[in-house]
């Protein structure tokens, strides 16, 4: 019997099971090398180290799109996160709760997964809302997405208008998001 495991296991190295935080790797570090984003900047990387895998494993499966990015900077410091682009890092809010980090990592990462797909004259998050709210309940359940969307709600200063975008996305029943978001793809593909 524990040959045959060894076997299996040995197998599953050779066919390449290996989980996504090696197909996409995020590292996080504080701002400005910044000791007092430190403890922020661990709790991320406790995240992704826990989680990584199964982040991008579900934003791509519900998103039908593939991370064209295989290593992502992200800087912890407070402010508003921002999903960054290119060589340009994520900055990620430090003072966040735990989940509320879990959240903002699946939101950042959807901008950085659509690309550049979203025309200038759109706002990204009327998109990535789309697919965001059911990776959130893929990952951790109804009641966390449902707590994530009215943390986004209350931001305000903001370009985007969140609770109205928000109240858009979750009019439609998931299938509804899932065939807008299917319909979006379709005509902004390149």
């Amino acid at each position: 019997m524990k040959t045959l495991l060894l076997i299996v296991l040995a197998g599953c190295a050779v066919v390449g099971l290996a989980p996504a935080q090696n197909r996409v790797s995020v590292t996080f570090t504080p701002a400005g090398k910044d000791p007092k984003f430190e403890a922020a900047a661990d709790e991320y990387r406790d995240i992704w180290a826990k989680e990584g895998s199964r982040i991008i494993d579900s934003m791509e499966r519900i998103s039908a799109l593939k991370f064209r990015e295989k290593t992502i900077k992200a800087h912890t410091y407070e402010g508003p996160s921002f999903s960054g682009r290119g060589k340009a890092p994520m900055r990620l809010r430090s003072s966040y709760a735990p989940a509320t980090k879990r959240a903002t990592i699946v939101h950042e990462l959807g901008h950085r997964l659509m690309g550049d797909l979203v025309p200038a004259d759109t706002d990204h998050h009327s998109i990535i809302f789309l697919f965001v709210y059911d990776v959130w309940v893929d990952l951790w359940g109804q009641a966390f997405a449902d707590e994530q969307v009215t943390v986004e709600r209350a931001r305000s200063g903001s370009i985007a208008n969140y609770d109205r975008l928000w109240t858009e996305a979750l009019a439609m029943t998931p299938a509804e998001r899932a065939g807008r978001f299917k319909q979006f793809l379709q005509e902004h593909r390149k």
